[in-house]
């Protein structure tokens, strides 16, 4: 009974917004304020768990109207988890250095045994969805997210809310709830947050900062109205999933060059969906009802407005075949644009081999065709060979223009005389100079006030012992949580070895910072000999990595990698030839440069939505492969408040499991809403509680590469300035409680800051010069790698310890940033919202951990 009332007078201490505060089920250990709190249970309401995302500044949509009722939309559904209360304890007590249960993690197998939802609790879900419905696309073994699809209808009746179709720019047409979702009310004890929403909600952070050569910058796709000149399209790419390479080897299999027939599927795309075409380059392209050339569907590629912005880089649609004997493909296109030049931007057709190396080009031009019009063109050439059609655009990016192209009833049939191959025979073009696009002024983001309070005081034994079993009225019957009570990891072995050489190699180049002039300037572990070996760190993002371009970064930097690296694709994997790329080389790069004998697992999942990014880490946590979590981007906080939440929860149960979620703070200062700093915004994930938020600074050194000078991090030739500020979602964890300068009113941001300024990247086999939070960040991971293998054991959710070091002795493990400021804000004396507590000292932080 004390233990009971301990547990209640520590969750009205901490001002908790619980169900059930006493061991029972309930929300997440962080609820936003303005998300409810969890329902008891009456079965004739509903719980609204969902808001109405509203993407600002360069992620900003516009409305188009009700989605078709057909529209497939896919969902994802975040389970509550058991005895929130005992596991908000256990977190903090694995951090606090005073705990008996200090740096004991749970496995795994502990964690789902007895914090994570039932087996019967998450089927109790799914049969719901599946009687309403819905198709059940994806489970996880750690039962914490559910994803489903269903018609716009189906989705619209089931959570009583709106779908509408939107279009965002250079992301192309989206969904997205109008209306915030609620859960039915015989499920709703069962469900933490829902999203309904495929907006992108957040954004990369590597600006490219120094001239690059006309062929890199066309392969990597980084920089807005960059020069497009359509003879370098052989150097050009598709990248495939292993699903598509799959297919391609049924095709060569059965496939015949004497078929009569159309060997297009799905011609005029009549499934309402792609298979067997699929989006390539960009992958933005979607499945259209408004615009058919016959029947009820089109592929629509690119954006119809110019007040929406124009796509950049490659976008389109394609198909793998075989070729039949005097192989005659025909097309209908509807198309637009206002562009007047093809060295920017233009609509185009063109042949890729099985391998998505580039062939040939069917047409180019910028056409404003006001209706289809039929494309016929002689392939036989290529008969008996696998190609892949691509009918798409290519944009400048430019907020101020547009592009795009419908296709439908596509036709490849045997013909009656082969023609030659066709071949473009480009013009020479000037090189103009590219004029800057204007940036539309985004419409204020909502600020809801905090009323959560992030970490429980622990005051309860430190094995949990659960008081009430949680029974939810789903339309199932459920299964009470278990009471098993779960056996903390064994005792670490106190310390790690350290044998690692020191980086060694240039400070830095002609296109930036290198490994070595961070590993000195700021005394990394790895000039101590611990390179990170026997540590395993993931990076989360919407691109695969290149392993030849880390060996190229590596091979300029004179460092040596020992460690491994692989990619992990999750609901398909990320897009190879996206824009993003630059950041994957980068997050890869700097961690392997700093901690060369890490290994990295690169997390790559379809785009930065907030599915997919939820998915990605929900993956990585499910696997418990890596004990430290990078992502290097970031979106308003207060966009989509749901992602917010759901990103904390599954933090708080890496936590348990002594892993480490990091994230950079934002590209845009204090303004990451877009608003003119009225008010000011922050960027999520960074500004979740479960996360360490990682800001930028500029340095010098001396000649022997010590570390001479330091201030905040901003670079006004680019708008790059580095972000922090307020939560207006989550409220001051306990953590920041006491520290001098703090604002009272919400967690405050960054925690720490590292380089983030002029740093050298190999991207797409050219160098290149990058700034960003998007930097610091994975420096901050390798910092973690090395400190970890120091320590011997995963030192997980590190936020507690660095603010309890920073408190007991100042400025010794970390270096004061005093100067600079990031638009709203100051660098001043102590911890600031531009740099946070400082710069580490890496050796001496990393003992001291």
């Amino acid at each position: 009974m004390q233990t009971s009332l301990r547990l209640v007078a520590s969750c009205l201490i901490a001002g908790m917004v619980l169900s059930a505060c006493g061991g029972g089920n309930s929300g997440g250990g962080i609820i936003p304020a303005g998300s409810p709190t969890q329902s008891t249970g009456s079965p004739s309401t509903q719980t609204p768990i969902s808001s109405v995302p509203k993407a600002a500044g360069a992620l900003a949509y516009t409305d188009m109207g009700a989605a078709p009722q057909t529209t497939p939309v896919s969902v994802t559904l975040t389970l509550n988890y058991n005895h929130q209360a005992q596991l908000d304890q256990l977190v903090a007590q694995q951090a606090d250095p005073t705990s008996p249960m200090y740096h004991h993690y749970l496995s795994t197998d502990e964690f789902d045994a007895y914090y994570a939802p039932t087996a019967q609790q998450e089927q109790s879900v799914v049969f719901a969805l599946e009687r309403a419905g819905f198709t059940i696309t994806k489970e996880y073994s750690n039962r914490t997210l559910i994803e489903a699809t269903a018609p716009a209808a189906k989705v619209e009746s089931f959570f009583d809310t709106q779908i509408h179709m939107v279009n965002q720019g250079k992301f192309g047409a989206r969904y997205v709830n109008v209306k915030p979702a609620v859960v039915p009310a015989a499920i709703a004890p069962l469900v933490h947050a829902v999203t309904t929403s495929n907006i992108v909600v957040a954004r990369t952070g590597a600006h490219v900062q120094s001239a690059l050569s006309l062929s890199s910058l066309i392969a990597s796709t980084t920089l807005p109205s960059v020069p497009h000149v359509p003879a370098a399209r052989a150097s050009r790419k598709i990248t495939l999933s292993s699903q598509m390479k799959a297919r391609g080897a049924m095709v060569a299999k059965y496939a015949t060059p004497f078929a009569t027939g159309n060997v297009i599927g799905n011609p005029g795309f009549e499934t309402g969906a792609f298979s067997p075409w699929f989006p390539c380059g960009n992958g933005y392209a979607t499945i259209d009802s408004s615009n058919p050339h016959s029947g009820r569907y089109d592929a629509l590629t690119g954006n119809l407005a110019n007040n929406l912005g124009e796509e950049y880089g490659l976008d389109g649609v394609c198909q793998q075949v075989t070729v039949p004997t005097n192989g005659q493909l025909s097309f209908y296109v509807d198309e637009g644009t206002s562009e007047t030049s093809t060295y920017y931007a233009d609509q185009e057709a063109d042949l890729f081999d099985a391998n998505g190396n580039f062939l040939t080009n069917l047409y180019t031009e910028n056409g404003n065709t006001n209706g289809y019009v039929h494309r016929s063109y002689n392939i036989g050439a290529y008969a008996g060979q696998q190609v892949i059609i691509f009918v798409g655009i290519y944009g400048s990016g430019s907020f101020s223009d547009y592009n795009y192209v419908y296709l439908d009833d596509a036709s490849l049939t045997n013909g009656t005389s082969p023609t030659p191959s066709p071949s473009p025979v480009p013009t020479a073009s000037p090189t103009p100079v590219p004029t800057a696009s204007p940036t539309p002024v985004p419409t204020a983001s909502p600020t809801p006030k905090p009323t959560a309070s992030p970490t429980p005081v622990p005051t309860a034994s430190p094995t949990p012992k659960p008081t009430a079993s949680p029974t939810p009225v789903p339309t199932a019957s459920p299964t009470a949580a278990p009471t098993a009570t779960p056996a903390p990891t064994p005792t670490p072995v106190a310390g790690g070895t350290c044998t690692g050489t020191a980086d060694n190699g240039p400070l830095s180049g002609s296109n930036g910072w290198l490994a070595t002039g961070v590993a000195k300037a700021f005394d990394y572990p790895v000039q101590h000999g611990c390179n990170g070996a026997g540590v395993t760190v993931a990076v989360e993002i919407d691109t695969p990595i290149n392993t030849s371009d880390v060996a190229g970064y590596l091979s300029a930097a004179g460092v040596t990698q020992t460690g491994t690296i692989t990619n992990e694709a999750v609901n398909g994997g990320g897009n190879a030839s996206s824009s993003d790329y630059t950041e994957t080389a980068l997050d890869v790069e700097t961690i392997s440069g700093l901690a060369p004998g890490a290994n990295i697992i690169v997390y790559n999942f379809p785009d930065l939505s907030s599915q997919s990014i939820e998915a990605g880490y929900n993956q990585t946590v499910s696997d418990g492969k890596a004990s430290v979590v990078n992502s290097s981007f970031g979106g308003c906080e207060t966009s989509d408040t749901a992602f917010t939440n759901t990103t904390n929860t599954i933090a708080e149960q890496a936590a348990a499991k002594g892993m480490t979620f990091v994230a950079s703070s934002g590209d845009s200062g204090s303004d990451e809403c877009g608003t003119g700093n009225n008010p000011p915004g922050v960027s999520s994930p960074a500004t979740d509680p479960y996360f360490t938020a990682v800001g930028a600074v500029n340095f010098t050194d001396t000649s022997t590469g010590a570390l001479a000078s330091i201030t905040s991090g901003s670079d006004s030739s680019n708008g790059f300035l580095s972000g922090g500020g307020v939560s207006t979602i989550f409220a001051l964890p306990s953590y920041q409680q006491g520290v001098a300068n703090m604002v009272s009113t919400g967690r405050n941001d960054p925690d720490v800051s590292l380089p983030g300024v002029g740093v050298m990247v190999y991207a797409n086999g050219s160098p290149m010069q990058v700034d960003g939070t998007s930097w610091s960040s994975p420096e901050f991971v390798a910092l973690m790698a090395e400190a970890n293998q120091l320590h011997g054991t995963p030192l997980g959710f590190i936020n507690p310890t660095l603010y309890s070091i920073f408190t007991k002795t100042g400025y010794t493990d970390f270096t004061d940033v005093t100067t600079g400021n990031n638009g709203a804000y100051n660098a001043g004396t102590g911890y600031d919202l531009v740099t946070g507590i400082g710069a580490p000292k890496g050796w001496a932080l990393a003992n001291a951990l």
